[in-house]
C-alpha cells in the first residue's frame, strides 16, 4: 500500500503516514545526489553527461575500448545509484557523498569494460542502456509518466532494454552504432536540460521514475512531475536525432569495431608472437643448407686435386 499524506486544516504541516502501521514516515529532501541549481554536485553531473554523452554520441563506433568500458561503467553507475536512492533513510546522504559513490562505481566499470575480459560484456551492457535510454525518454515526454499505472512504464522500458541487447548480440555492428548513439544522446540532452531547467526537468523525472522510497514520497511521488515545454523538447529531438548519427556513424566510419591488428597488450599474445618467430627461425634454418660442410662431389674433387699437387 502506499503511504498517505496528511496535510492541517490550516495547511502549514504535511505528514507522510504508513497506512498498515499509522505511523509517521519521516520525509528527506529527495535531491537524490543532484545537488541544487549549480552547486558542486550539479556541476560534476553536468561535466560527466558531456564528457561521456558527446563522444559516444558522435564517435562512438571508433572508441572501441573507451565505448566497451562505457557500457560497463554506466550500467554499474545506474544500479548502485538506483540502490542507494531507493534505501538511504530521511537523512540520507550527502549529495556530494553519492555522488561520488555513484561515479566510483562508472570507473571501476569503466576499467573493467576496457579490459579484454570485459569487452563482450561491455558491448551487451551498452545494448541494454540504449534501450534504457530511449525507454526513458519515452516515458518522461508527458507529465506523470506516459502511462497513468506506474508500473506499466516500467513493462515499455524493460522490452526495449531486451530488444537492445537482442539487436547486439544478433547484429553487432547495427546495435553498436544504434547503442552508441541512443546513450549518448541522451546524456547530452540530460546536460543540456540540466543547464537549461536545473533539477527541474529530466532530473525531477529521473528520480520520479527511479525512486520510490518512503522517506521521499513527499517529494518526490506526492509532487509529480510536470517537465517544462523545453524538457520536453530537448527529450524529443534526442530521439529524433539517434537514427540521424547512427547513420552518420556508419557511413563515416566503415572499419570494424575492433582494429584489424589486435594490441599484444597481454602475456598470451606476448607468448604466440614469441612462438611464431620461434617457429619461423626454425623453418628458415631447415630451408637454408650449412654452407661450412661441402657436398660429396665437393670433397672429393678436393682430396684428388690435394693428391696431384702433393705428388
Amino acid at each position: 500500500m502506499q503511504p498517505q499524506v496528511v496535510t492541517s486544516a490550516d495547511g502549514t504541516n504535511t505528514t507522510v503516514i504508513n497506512p498498515e502501521t499509522n505511523q509517521v514516515i519521516a520525509q528527506g529532501s529527495a535531491t537524490d545526489g543532484g545537488g541544487v541549481d549549480f552547486s558542486v554536485p550539479a556541476i560534476i553531473w553536468l561535466a560527466f553527461a558531456f564528457a561521456v554523452g558527446a563522444p559516444l554520441a558522435l564517435i562512438g563506433i571508433r572508441l572501441w575500448r573507451v565505448t566497451t568500458g562505457a557500457g560497463v561503467g554506466l550500467a554499474a553507475a545506474v544500479c548502485i545509484w538506483a540502490a542507494f536512492i531507493n534505501t538511504v533513510s530521511a537523512d540520507g546522504l550527502p549529495d556530494l557523498v553519492l555522488t561520488l559513490i555513484t561515479l566510483g562505481a562508472f570507473v571501476i566499470g569503466f576499467f573493467i569494460g576496457v579490459l579484454n575480459l570485459g569487452r563482450m560484456a561491455g558491448i551487451w551492457l551498452l545494448g541494454v542502456m540504449s534501450g534504457l535510454s530511449i525507454g526513458i525518454r519515452i516515458v518522461l515526454l508527458r507529465p506523470g509518466l506516459l502511462i497513468p499505472v506506474y508500473a506499466a512504464n516500467w513493462i515499455i522500458i524493460a522490452l526495449l532494454m531486451i530488444v537492445g541487447l537482442a539487436v547486439t548480440v544478433f547484429r553487432q555492428r547495427l546495435g553498436l552504432v544504434s547503442s552508441c548513439t541512443s546513450v549518448g544522446t541522451f546524456l547530452v540532452a540530460l546536460g543540456v536540460d540540466l543547464v537549461i531547467n536545473k533539477q527541474s526537468g529530466m532530473s525531477t523525472g529521473l528520480r520520479f521514475l527511479f525512486d520510490r522510497n518512503s522517506s521521499h514520497y513527499l517529494a518526490i511521488v506526492h509532487l509529480g512531475y510536470h517537465p517544462p515545454v523545453v524538457t520536453q523538447v530537448i527529450l524529443g529531438a534526442s530521439l529524433g536525432a539517434i537514427p540521424v548519427l547512427a547513420f552518420a556513424q556508419h557511413k563515416i566510419f566503415r572499419a570494424p569495431f575492433r582494429p584489424a591488428k589486435p594490441e599484444f597488450d597481454d602475456a598470451a599474445s606476448t607468448t604466440d608472437e614469441n612462438v611464431a618467430l620461434t617457429e619461423g627461425k626454425v623453418s628458415k634454418e631447415l630451408k637454408e643448407p650449412d654452407t661450412r660442410i661441402g657436398t660429396p662431389a665437393t670433397v672429393k674433387e678436393s682430396l684428388i686435386s690435394s693428391r696431384f699437387s702433393t705428388s
